[in-house]
């Protein structure tokens, strides 16, 4: 649109069909989002470049000083002049920041000529990846009042998420902070393990629920991604049984 855009502004049909296609009507946390993409207007740019908005409310001024809120909402649609990406991000104050651009670098065509589009916003447990297609480790987690969340990972497309049941919301969660966090619960400190985040999709069936799902408490506690009406169960360890000690010590003497 270049430099004589003028704010505040209406949405394009473009940015409002493929902004409320992010959004499921049927899931309650997209909901209340796609309410505020349908009453506010495009109030400024954000910080991050050609594509990237700020919608706020009436006489809202637009905050672009305070930290990025964590993204709410991806998706991707593929087309014979690239792959178009659509982000939206959590609710800061009244105001709410998206991101349509195209990944090849080129502007994003006012028709596009799609071939295939997936959002993570449609995924439910038990269902296979939405981006790939491929299988999803799924680890159920569930709070002490009864709130029930999965963690979804995708070895192939090398993306992790939380389903929460109440909201129907499920939340990107970046791979190297939770990396982090799983290392620290094993206590690997070899750096070339440790510091290698590829390495939660390359070993992912190394890795127990129970060590997956204290990793995601101990990085939601730092960096709150999902609210939670109470602490999340983790299960405790089962320890070997003594015959089971025994054998493993002998195992080990031999060798």
């Amino acid at each position: 649109m270049g430099n004589e855009e003028r704010f505040p502004r209406e949405l394009t049909e473009q940015e409002r069909r493929l902004l409320l296609w992010l959004l499921p009507a049927d899931r309650p946390g997209y909901f209340a989002c796609r309410k505020l993409v349908e009453e506010w207007r495009v109030a400024a740019r954000g910080r991050r470049g050609e594509g990237n908005y700020i919608l706020a409310a009436s006489d809202e001024s637009p905050d672009i000083e305070s930290p990025l809120p964590q993204l709410i909402a991806c998706g991707v649609i593929e087309t014979t002049v690239g792959s178009i990406s659509v982000t939206l991000r959590e609710r800061l104050g009244n105001q709410i920041e998206y991101e349509i651009v195209n990944l090849q670098g080129d502007a994003v065509p006012a028709q596009l000529h799609e071939l295939r589009r997936w959002t993570l916003s449609s995924w439910l447990p038990r269902q296979e990846c939405p981006s790939c297609g491929n299988a999803v480790r799924e680890v159920a987690m569930n709070t002490e009042a009864g709130q029930k969340l999965v963690l979804g990972v995708c070895a192939r497309d090398r993306r992790l998420w939380v389903h929460d049941e109440a909201t129907g919301i499920n939340h990107p969660i970046p791979v190297t902070n939770f990396y982090n966090e799983l290392m620290l619960h094993k206590n690997v400190r070899d750096p070339a393990v440790a510091l290698d985040a590829k390495r939660l999709f390359l070993d992912l069936n190394k890795f127990n629920d129970i060590e997956l799902t204290r990793a995601f408490v101990t990085y939601n506690k730092l960096r709150t991604k999902v609210g939670l009406d109470r602490q999340i169960v983790v299960p405790e360890e089962r320890k070997p049984s003594w015959l089971k000690q025994i054998v493993r010590v002998f195992s080990s003497a031999k060798n």
